[in-house]
């Protein structure tokens, strides 16, 4: 299957996304979406390189995922709806963006 240009960019899109969220939250791990997106299975988190489905320790293929399901998650990192978790004296904390409007 042959990726087309519109897929390849949003893909490019949603890395641009990642990088600048974890540049404003100094974070260099998993981001969680609000929402799970359900493609061929659920997908609960991505980093900058990498989109996974949920409770598996290997990535998916940004190439698999079908277009609506890729814009979905570029909505949600746009409009902060996602979460990570970061450890600040020894102890977990569940931190965000300050949601847009």
């Amino acid at each position: 299957m042959m990726p087309d240009f519109i897929k390849t960019h949003l893909i490019t899109k949603i890395k641009e996304q990642v990088k600048e969220k974890q540049e404003i939250l100094q974070f260099d791990g998993f981001l969680f979406l609000d929402k799970d997106i359900i493609d061929e299975k659920k997908i609960n988190r991505l980093n900058k390189w990498s989109i996974y489905p949920k409770e598996e320790l290997l990535p998916l293929n940004w190439y698999h995922i079908k277009g609506s399901n890729l814009l979905e998650v570029y909505s949600q990192l746009k409009d902060n709806n996602f979460y990570i978790y970061k450890l600040i004296s020894g102890k977990s904390h569940k931190m965000r963006i300050k949601k847009r409007k």
